[in-house]
């Protein structure tokens, strides 16, 4: 059955027709990059999320990206806009998941169904990291799969560009770099951006490496047409008001003279601490003595602290109590009113509509944002009182906030109106210098390509000094780590990471960098802060806290303070900080082992299953990865390729370091099947506890690898992806390749090998970085780690040379294969050519990101994880 017109199933949805910029973007068939210039309270969230349910959902048109990524740019009340979202669909009566990615514990279905639609929502922070391979909040091996799912097969949906500061800029270069990989390199998936705003100014996005699209996006902008500008919200009254009023007990006397009781009054502010100090005074002001008690004044309004320094339990609250469209109706408000005391937080993304806005003096695009949040209805009308300069600007600079009171000046004397339509005329009579400096956009720092390359590399820094990316986030000394409260001993060097247990997004609490800094200082002993190490996989206490990056998750002891439930973020509460109970989850969970078992290099979770052997593992992961190729119509030679390299990826884990591991006694009870050696999957109660003690730091996919490159050379020594293009080099440089022993001998009939001399040199090479990578955490580098070195082995990451593989059994194409005794060696791991095994694993992967760029790169390592991870929670009859 064919679906039904757009705009009678919009109608449906939402339940309002839609606007003519609404219909006539859901009607258009094709997605690519879009500009819109929508005026706040005109729908722009239905209007760009129920094109993408149509067309990618309903009509299944695989023209459109799999995946909706809605990225804002703050994080509070991402949670109003996906019950939003989930009521469409239900009302749609369509399935599709709704991931909120906030930090801590995320549900990672997402990730592991790469084929089905999935709409994501998250801040700037968490998704422009993920963008550039370094996800906030991510344990570092699972950086590469958002990575890779973000950066193909996705439509970015960037709301209220106006407040994204350089982040809007780092979009627009990846939105670059994308399209040129998808010309000159491999385009699997398409990806494209759709950026939108009230104030939105094409030269915002006008970077060196996407200017030259932007004109055709300009003229083809969503805009709502002049002849429509007119009646319902467009003529909505708000007068506008110009006050000296500044100081904090001033505008709380404002605010409580100008207060209309049973109404919403709202007043928002640029700091967090000034919009900390306004509510305190409001309170006081509230409140009386009689005798020691402190009691409310008759008739005092209800008052409500919004900020971002919050943490995810708090929030939550909010939308359902006090910051939605039906909370703010009148027959919901206290017969005395309500107002609420915010920061520049409800700028974007929050639906509510007030009576009275009193705001600090910003940039014209936050004030018109603003303005945007007092009656917005139709059918309302409203007052606006924008204030005076404060003593310090920041944090915004000066010539932002001289121009916007220039405009709010004359704006009040030549229409004394702040509606849509006043806005949308007084800027049409505005000269080119004052529209020039009122959207004034010149970002900090912009991403170069080489920059995005460089990222493709995730191998651990052992300096401590990984790349920060934050600076193509935000600008600034204020991003953000991300801080959370529990009951640990605070004189602990180290605190297991058992112990911490899950962390998750309700726990959460964003912080500036530079506060934190102070606040460990602002203790004469220090106040103890804990990062997750990652070699390790231990919470160590952070001895130089300037070196803490942006992006960080940080653990406190609750005796720290630092936090209450009324005023958020508080460096000056001494009092222990209540944890957040985090929500029950289930005990066994792929995507939970995923993500646990990210966080450590050690950590092999995910081996944790029921009992499988290797062969049957890589059988069911390629049919799992098979299906997800179908899904996607990938091209059949690359599905074939993806086939293999999930039959191969965890053939090293018949090295005896793996098999070891797995009690003898718990294999003894399995009976047949748990007496092999040569097992990929045994249940939790099988091991013998945490890690490899004969080698710690042991990674089997590294032995994957080796093994693949060892069973090839003894089939085909001279293989093009060997020493095919290498030997007259080694032979001029006086080192002639070794000669094989000829027991060494692999017949090239032999099913495995057969299939391995069948590829081409990059076929090879990808086959073997996606082996390797299966796991995130050996990837590009193959380097000793800390544990290689404390061992005094002289191997890399628990792998040494002239280890040996048993023989053992492996999925072949058809059917499984014996695989003969093999021996590792590291020399791919050295620079150069080797003589055995031609190009380096440096060299390999250099010429597999100049070949398919590292966004297809990233995207099909993702692919094969996703199977995998599918395939281990799978119990084998």
């Amino acid at each position: 059955m064919p679906p039904p017109p757009y705009a009678a199933w919009f109608e449906t949805v939402t339940r309002f027709p839609p606007h003519g910029w609404q219909r006539a973007l859901g009607e258009a068939t094709q997605c690519g990059h879009r500009l819109l210039r929508i005026p706040t309270g005109f729908g722009k969230t239905a209007g760009v999320v129920l094109p993408w349910l149509y067309h990618r959902v309903l009509r299944e048109d695989l023209g459109w990206p799999t995946r909706l990524v809605f990225c804002f740019p703050m994080r509070t009340l991402v949670e109003q806009t996906e019950t939003a979202i989930k009521a469409w669909l239900e009302r749609s009566g369509l399935s599709v998941a709704v991931h909120v990615l906030m930090g801590g514990v995320e549900a990672q279905r997402w990730e592991l169904a790469p084929e089905q639609p999935a709409i994501l929502l998250g801040t700037q922070d968490m998704l422009l990291s993920r963008a550039m391979n370094r996800g906030y909040g991510a344990g570092r091996a699972r950086w590469p799969m958002p990575f890779g799912l973000v950066s193909q097969d996705a439509l970015w949906v960037l709301d209220e560009i106006q407040l994204m500061d350089v982040g809007l800029a780092t979009s627009a270069q990846l939105a670059a770099f994308r399209d040129h990989d998808a010309t000159e390199r491999q385009r699997l998936r398409p990806t494209q951006a759709w950026w939108m705003s009230a104030t939105l100014q094409p030269r915002w996005i006008e970077t060196v490496d996407f200017r030259g699209q932007v004109p055709a996006l300009d003229e083809q902008a969503v805009r709502i047409p002049e002849a429509e500008r007119q009646g319902g919200l467009w003529e909505v009254s708000k007068s506008i008001d110009l006050r000296d009023a500044s100081a904090e007990a001033d505008v709380a006397k404002l605010a409580l003279e100008k207060h209309w009781p049973g109404t919403l009054s709202l007043i928002v502010v640029n700091q967090v601490q000034r919009a900390v100090d306004i509510f305190q005074a409001l309170d006081d002001r509230c409140h009386e003595r009689k005798g020691k008690t402190r009691v409310r004044r008759p008739g005092a309004p209800e008052l409500k602290l919004v900020h971002s320094r919050f943490r995810g339990a708090e929030r939550a609250q909010w939308s359902r109590e006090f910051l939605s469209r039906a909370a703010s109706r009148p027959d919901a408000l206290p017969a005395e009113g309500r107002i609420l005391v915010a920061t520049q937080v409800v700028e974007a993304g929050v639906d509510i509509s007030a009576r009275l806005l009193i705001t600090d003096l910003a940039p014209w695009s936050s004030l018109v944002q603003r303005f945007g949040r007092c009656a917005r209805y139709e059918g309302e009308s409203g007052a606006i009182v924008v204030l005076g300069k404060t003593k310090t600007a920041a944090p915004y600079a000066e010539a932002e906030l001289d121009a916007a009171a220039e405009a709010a000046a004359a704006l009040a004397r030549s229409a004394g109106d702040a509606s849509p339509r006043a806005i949308d005329a007084f800027e049409q009579a505005c000269g080119p210098d004052l529209l020039g400096r009122l959207y004034r956009y010149a970002p900090a720092h912009v991403l170069r390509r080489r920059d995005v390359d460089e990222l493709f590399d995730t191998t651990p820094d052992l300096t401590g000094s990984d790349l920060d990316v934050g600076r193509y986030i935000r600008s600034g000394e204020d991003r953000d780590v991300r801080v959370f409260w529990r009951p640990v001993d605070p004189a602990s060097k180290s605190v297991p990471r058992e112990q911490v247990g899950r962390v998750h997004r309700a726990e959460l609490c964003p912080v500036p960098v530079r506060d934190l800094r102070d606040f460990v200082r602002a203790d004469r002993r220090g106040r103890p802060v804990f990062a997750l190490d990652y070699v390790l996989g231990t919470y160590r206490r952070v001895d130089e806290v300037d070196r803490i990056p942006p992006g960080s998750t940080l653990l406190l002891p609750s005796s720290a303070g630092g936090y209450t439930e009324d005023l958020g973020w508080n460096p000056k509460a001494s009092a222990d900080v209540v944890p957040v109970v985090p929500p029950a989850e289930p005990a066994e969970s792929a995507a939970l082992r995923l993500d646990q078992s990210a966080e450590a290099a050690e950590d092999d979770s995910l081996s944790q299953a029921a009992w499988k052997s290797i062969a049957t593992h890589g059988r069911e992961t390629a049919e799992e990865l098979r299906g997800i190729a179908t899904a996607l119509r990938l091209p059949a030679r690359l599905a074939d390729l993806l086939d293999l390299a999930a039959r191969w990826h965890d053939a090293g884990k018949a090295h005896a370091v793996f098999q070891d591991a797995i009690r003898q006694d718990a294999r003894a009870e399995a009976g047949e099947l748990g007496l092999r050696r040569d097992l990929a999957k045994a249940p939790r109660g099988a091991w013998t506890g945490k890690g490899y003690p004969t080698r710690p730091g042991f990674r089997h996919e590294l032995a994957s690898v080796l093994a693949l490159l060892a069973l090839l050379r003894r089939a085909d020594p001279q293989h093009a992806a060997l020493l095919g293009g290498s030997a007259e080099l080694l032979a001029a440089l006086g080192e002639p390749p070794p000669a094989a022993p000829p027991e060494a001998s692999i017949d090239r009939s032999h099913p495995l090998a057969h299939e391995l001399a069948a590829l081409s040199e990059e076929e090879l090479n990808l086959v073997a970085f996606l082996v390797c990578a299966h796991h995130g955490k050996v990837r590009t580098a193959w380097t000793s780690t800390p544990l290689d070195q404390a061992e005094g082995h002289g191997g890399i990451h628990g792998v040494c040379e002239d280890d040996a593989l048993a023989p053992f059994e492996l999925a072949a194409a058809d059917g499984d294969a014996p695989v003969p005794s093999l021996t590792l060696s590291l020399e791919p791991a050295a620079l150069g050519v080797g003589a055995r095994f031609g190009a380096s694993w440096g060299e390999r992967v250099s010429g597999l990101l100049e070949a398919w760029g590292p966004f297809a790169l990233a995207y099909l390592e993702a692919l094969l994880r996703a199977a995998d991870a599918r395939a281990s929670i799978d119990a084998t009859s």
